[in-house]
């Protein structure tokens, strides 16, 4: 059996797909185009009407191109519109957040002909992929008033320690050097497990890792990034030294009537308090200025010799052109004129 799989939405969903992927090579499934492919799976996102068009259109254009297809629908989407999902052409199968865990992929012959061949698991390079995503909690007992996630999602639940070291431990055995974790509300790990674990041991357990592996926390809510989760952070070279720290809003009014729990004044004592030294601030943005300039200057030596329309600016012996290249004229032109720039790069 051939499959492909579509993937909408935010990182968590990211991981969840790499492990249908998985599932699927187990299964003797080999990767296709979705032209080709015997099974789609389309995994959702619903965080906006939009989300939810744009997986539609996705799966319309999908049947167009392979008419024969199976197209099985997963995702935050298929969790809130079963029926509306259900309806769509070629889709046999809807799946739930709350069965994606629990789906069997054992056999090819639920979606194609034959028993496939004998399986292989996902590893680095296999599909165009370096760095592994792992999901270790899902769901979110957070009540913000702008997000269906806690509908689509369910009450928070996390995967107890020990799976999520078994898992890193095959991750890193099979090749992957980066490994990037994630989860609905990563910050509330743990909470829900009998062990009283944390998203602090959590942390602890990456930054004590013996293999040469990076690991990267994905998004924390402010209120859970915690002094001590940024110095065990600041000190392992296990732990990538970054954070993701989403800001909804810089009106205190405004993240009241979004139901967020946090001020401006506590994000900004925050921030400041995980300030990185200056020195290495500095140092990485020397980096990217060079990578900057690096691309720049290959953008436009690409451009070389070719003929772009450009609107003067400045004092007239400017202009930018219409895919943003600012270039010095011969002559002098009348600010806000069009004319046609020959690129000498």
């Amino acid at each position: 059996m051939k499959y492909a799989i579509v993937t909408f939405g935010c990182r968590v969903n990211q991981a969840d797909s790499l492990v249908i992927e998985d599932r699927l090579r187990a299964s003797g499934a080999t990767e296709a185009p979705p032209e080709d492919a015997d099974l789609v799976v389309v995994n959702t996102c619903s965080v906006t009407a939009g989300a939810d068009q744009g997986a539609r259109q996705a799966i319309r254009r999908i049947v167009r191109g392979n008419p024969d297809v199976q197209v099985m629908v997963t995702g935050c989407y298929a969790t809130r519109s079963p029926d509306e999902v259900a309806a769509l052409p070629n889709v046999t199968l809807v799946v739930p957040n709350s069965e994606k865990d629990q789906f069997d992929f054992t056999t090819a012959q639920r979606f194609g002909d034959g028993d496939g061949a004998c399986g292989s698991a996902l590893a680095p390079g296999v599909a165009g992929r370096t760095a592994l995503t792992l999901r270790v909690q899902t769901g979110c007992e957070e009540q913000c008033s702008y997000c269906i996630i806690p509908q689509t999602r369910g009450a928070s639940r996390s995967r107890p320690l020990h799976d999520i070291v078994d898992d890193l431990r095959r991750a890193v055995s099979a090749g992957y050097k980066e490994i990037a974790i994630t989860g609905v509300h990563l910050g509330s790990y743990g909470r829900d497990l009998a062990d009283r674990s944390s998203l602090t041991t959590l942390v602890r357990t990456l930054a004590e890792w013996r293999d040469d592996v990076l690991f990267r926390i994905s998004s924390l809510e402010p209120m859970d990034c915690t002094a001590e989760i940024v110095d065990i952070m600041a000190a392992s070279p296990r732990l990538a030294p970054h954070f993701h720290l989403p800001l909804q809003h810089g009106s205190d009014d405004m993240l009241r009537a979004m139901r967020r729990p946090y001020s401006v004044s506590y994000y900004t004592n925050l921030v400041m308090r995980s300030k990185v030294d200056g020195c290495d601030i500095r140092e990485r943005a020397r980096d990217i200025r060079a990578i900057g300039t690096q691309m720049a200057t290959a953008f436009r030596k690409a451009q070389a010799g070719h003929t772009r329309r450009a609107l003067v600016v400045d004092d007239g012996w400017s202009a930018v052109t219409d895919n943003y290249l600012k270039v010095r004229l011969g002559e002098r032109h009348s600010r806000n004129e069009w004319i046609e720039a020959v690129i000498d790069g």
